[in-house]
C-alpha cells in the first residue's frame, strides 16, 4: 500500500521546508543570472565603446578610465533591471517566480504605524517581497539616503572602521544638559562608547537616523552621554518594548508590512543583533526589507534585506545583505551567529521634541575636545585607558 506521507497533503512543517528551501534555490539563481547578464552587458558595453575613438595623448588615460568604468557601470545597470534577461535566464535555472504563493501561513496584514506584531506560534514560516516592490524615497526614508550620503561622501566610511578616527562633526548632536556638580554633559566624540579600536556599527547606525529626523536613544557614560550598544538595544527590545519609548519592537512582521510602512514615509527600520558573551553584536539600518525567517516561537532566524551597516573595514551600502542566528545555516559573506535579532521600528519626535531620548536620568561632565582631530586622541572603558 502506498504511504499516505508520500500521497497525502503535506504537513505544514514540511511545505515550509520546501519553500525555504525553494526561497534559497531562488536567491543563489537569481545572483548567478544577474552575474551572467552583467557579463552581456559589460561586452555589449565594449562593442558601444570601440565604435567611439579617442585622439591625440588622451588616448591611454581615456582607455584607463573606461576599464574601471565599464564593470560597475554593467552592474549597475543590471541591479535597474537591465535588459530583462536575468529573470529569463533563472527561471531557465529552476527558479521559482511563484514560491511564496505554497507557503502554509498567510501574509501579515500591513503594520500599523507604532504598533508592535505579536509572534506567531507554528512551524517555522519565511516570508519575502516580491523582487518589483521597490519602496519610494519619500519621507523618512528619504531622509536616511541624504543622511548616508552625506556620511559616507568623500571617504567617510572609512572613519566609521573598527580603527578609524572620528571626527567631531561625525558625532554632530548638540545635546548638552547641566550636571549636579556645575558641570556640562554633553554629546562628543571624546566621550563616545566605541571610539578608535572599536566597533562603531551602533554609532553609525544613531547617527544616521538622528540626522534624517528620526528619534534615536542616549545613555550616560563615563563622561557625558552616548549611543547605547547593539547588545544593550537588542536586550532590551527582547522584552517586547523599549525603555523611555523611543522606539517600537516590530519583530513578528513581515516585509510586506515593513515595506507598507516605509511607504508611509513616517517610519523607518533599525535592525539589530546580540552577541554571545564577549562577542560584538550588530546594528543596521534597513532601506528595504528582501524576505524574513521565523521559527516556531516568532524568533527571526534570517533576515535578507537592503540597507547600511559600519563593518569592521568601515561603513557602506549593502545589497541582499543576510544576517543568520546562531545554529541557522549561513553563507560567506553574511552576518553569522547572533544569538538574537531584532527589529526596531523608528518614528519622528514630536514638534517640540529632540530627537534625542535620554534613557538615563542624568550624566557627568564631559571631556573636551581639545586636541587636532589629526591626532590621535585617547578614550576610556571600563577603567582602562585606549588608543
Amino acid at each position: 500500500m502506498p504511504s499516505p506521507v508520500q500521497n497525502g497533503p503535506l504537513s505544514a512543517a514540511t511545505r515550509t521546508h520546501e519553500a525555504t528551501a525553494q526561497s534559497h534555490k531562488n536567491a543563489q539563481l537569481n545572483k548567478v543570472a544577474k552575474q551572467f547578464e552583467s557579463v552581456l552587458m559589460s561586452q555589449l558595453l565594449e562593442v558601444l565603446w570601440k565604435s567611439s575613438s579617442t585622439v591625440g595623448g588622451e588616448k591611454n588615460q581615456a582607455e584607463l578610465y573606461r576599464q574601471m568604468f565599464q564593470g560597475p557601470l554593467a552592474d549597475h545597470l543590471v541591479s535597474g533591471g537591465g535588459l530583462g534577461l536575468a529573470s529569463m535566464i533563472a527561471r531557465g535555472l529552476g527558479a521559482n517566480d511563484d514560491h511564496a504563493s505554497h507557503l502554509p501561513l498567510s501574509m501579515p496584514a500591513p503594520l500599523p504605524l507604532g504598533s508592535h506584531v505579536p509572534a506567531a506560534s507554528g512551524p517555522t514560516r519565511a516570508t519575502h517581497l516580491p523582487a518589483e516592490a521597490a519602496v519610494p524615497a519619500t519621507g523618512a526614508l528619504l531622509g536616511l539616503q541624504r543622511a548616508a550620503t552625506e556620511m559616507l561622501a568623500a571617504g567617510g566610511g572609512e572613519r566609521w572602521a573598527r580603527d578609524g578616527a572620528l571626527r567631531p562633526e561625525d558625532l554632530g548632536s548638540e545635546l548638552r544638559t547641566p550636571t549636579a556638580a556645575g558641570g556640562e554633559a554633553r554629546f562628543s566624540v571624546r566621550d563616545a562608547n566605541g571610539y578608535q579600536g572599536y566597533y562603531k556599527c551602533n554609532l553609525f547606525a544613531f547617527e544616521m537616523a538622528r540626522r534624517a529626523g528620526l528619534r534615536v536613544p542616549v545613555v550616560a557614560r563615563e563622561a557625558g552621554w552616548g549611543f547605547p550598544s547593539s547588545n544593550r538595544v537588542t536586550q532590551d527590545a527582547s522584552d517586547g518594548s523599549l525603555a523611555a519609548g523611543w522606539a517600537k519592537v516590530a519583530t513578528g512582521t513581515s516585509p510586506a508590512a515593513m515595506q507598507d510602512a516605509l511607504r508611509a514615509g513616517e517610519a523607518a527600520f533599525l535592525l539589530v543583533g546580540s552577541g554571545a558573551g564577549e562577542r560584538h553584536g550588530h546594528m543596521a539600518i534597513v532601506e528595504r526589507p528582501r524576505s524574513i525567517e521565523y521559527d516556531a516561537d516568532g524568533h527571526i532566524q534570517r533576515v535578507v534585506f537592503d540597507g547600511w551597516e559600519a563593518q569592521p573595514s568601515g561603513a557602506r551600502h549593502l545589497t541582499e545583505r543576510a544576517w543568520n542566528r546562531a545554529g541557522h545555516p549561513g553563507h560567506a559573506g553574511d552576518r553569522n551567529g547572533l544569538t538574537r535579532i531584532e527589529i526596531i521600528q523608528l518614528s519622528r519626535p514630536g514638534a517640540a521634541e529632540r530627537p534625542e531620548r535620554t534613557l538615563s536620568d542624568t550624566a557627568k561632565s564631559s571631556q573636551l575636545d581639545s586636541v587636532s582631530s589629526n591626532e590621535p586622541r585617547r578614550t576610556t572603558q571600563g577603567g582602562k585607558e585606549h588608543s
